[in-house]
């Protein structure tokens, strides 16, 4: 197989702030993987907070780019479970790209949708969030009205003076409205957040409490009257056994995960949890979001608004009517690169 990779500087629309960073611009790189003239793209998000930059998927790219030879389907597996996995343990996105990629190829291949393959009904998708990041109180107005199109908004919180700008969100849009606190507070804080959104009607708070500190987690799923989503607790398939005590829900990224093949892995072993399932992402272009979208229909809930959040996305991939996700109909992921006067 041959491998081609692009670099992209994704510019937000505006600086997008979460409890521990902002977000100026973020370097992201779309893969091209070619099998026997069909070429598949997929997308590599690195995200620090998991050990990756923009630095390391060049470097990981380099060690296995001569080792991709095969059938897509054997190579996919390789990517999920063998010796590609082995060493791209550290580099979720990088493994996520190449997944994404092989399964573009074998629906080129089958000349049918991802969702088809996975026996999905494209109708059965949720309605996707629009994520509203921590700001000035006029920039938060002028976001929330950006926002309009969509009717379940997320807040990001988890820093001082964060309930006042949910109560400007939530008094300026009358929408339904979802919290991420990007593990900003601790327990304490927490219960009391948790009491105080309950009842201001907001649908449930996403990892408002660091990973590490699981008790407690345990004690929050316990008390909290509003349900807990996990992200940052849970990134492969074993961590939902030993943290469904801990939420009521799991936020399943392709980026972290490692791809579609392990986001299907741990959206099984949700079920069997019987926890809640999210579809997440990073700030990605409609490649890495179109992915993600492809098992939306598996999923509770959906936050796959990286690409709306950008002003230069150059591909075209789901769409999103009255905040439905509308899947494409193309094969494979159904993406293609967006036409540049």
């Amino acid at each position: 197989m041959k491998l081609e990779v692009e670099s992209v500087k994704l510019k937000p629309h505006h600086p997008f702030r979460i409890s521990r960073e902002v977000q100026r611009e973020r370097d992201v790189f779309v893969f091209a993987l070619t099998w026997e003239g069909i070429t598949g793209l997929g997308e590599a998000s690195p995200s620090p907070y998991y050990g990756e930059d923009s630095g390391t998927v060049p470097s990981a790219v380099r060690r296995i780019k001569s080792k991709l030879d095969g059938d897509p389907e054997r190579v996919k597996e390789r990517v999920a479970n063998g010796d590609l996995r082995k060493q791209l343990d550290r580099h979720a996105s990088v493994r996520a790209a190449l997944d994404m990629a092989l399964w573009d190829i074998i629906g080129k291949r089958e000349n049918r949708p991802v969702y088809a393959i996975l026996g999905l009904d494209p109708t059965k998708t949720p309605a996707t969030s629009f994520t509203i990041g921590i700001d000035a109180p006029e920039v938060i107005d002028r976001k929330v009205d950006e926002a309009e199109p969509y009717r379940i908004l997320k807040m990001k919180m988890g820093l001082p003076g964060d309930v006042a700008l949910l109560d400007r969100v939530l008094e300026r849009s009358g929408k339904i409205v979802r919290v991420d606190a990007n593990e900003g507070w601790d327990v304490e804080t927490a219960l009391q957040m948790c009491g105080e959104l309950s009842q201001k009607g907001i649908e449930f708070v996403e990892q408002p409490i660091h990973h590490d500190n699981e008790e407690d987690l345990r004690t929050l799923k316990r008390l909290s009257p509003l349900p807990v989503i996990l992200d940052e607790s849970i990134i492969n398939p074993d961590d939902v056994s030993s943290r469904r005590d801990q939420g009521h829900g799991i936020n399943v990224k392709l980026m972290k995960c490692g791809g579609i093949t392990p986001a299907l892995a741990l959206i099984d072993e949700a079920r069997r949890a019987d926890l809640k399932v999210m579809l997440g992402c990073m700030m990605e272009t409609s490649v890495g979001i179109t992915a993600a979208a492809h098992l939306s229909p598996l999923a509770d809930y959906a936050d796959l608004d990286g690409n709306l959040l950008v002003a230069n996305d150059p591909f075209l991939g789901v769409t999103v009517q009255n905040s439905k996700l509308v899947l494409p109909d193309g094969p494979g992921l159904g993406v293609v690169r967006r036409e540049t006067s």
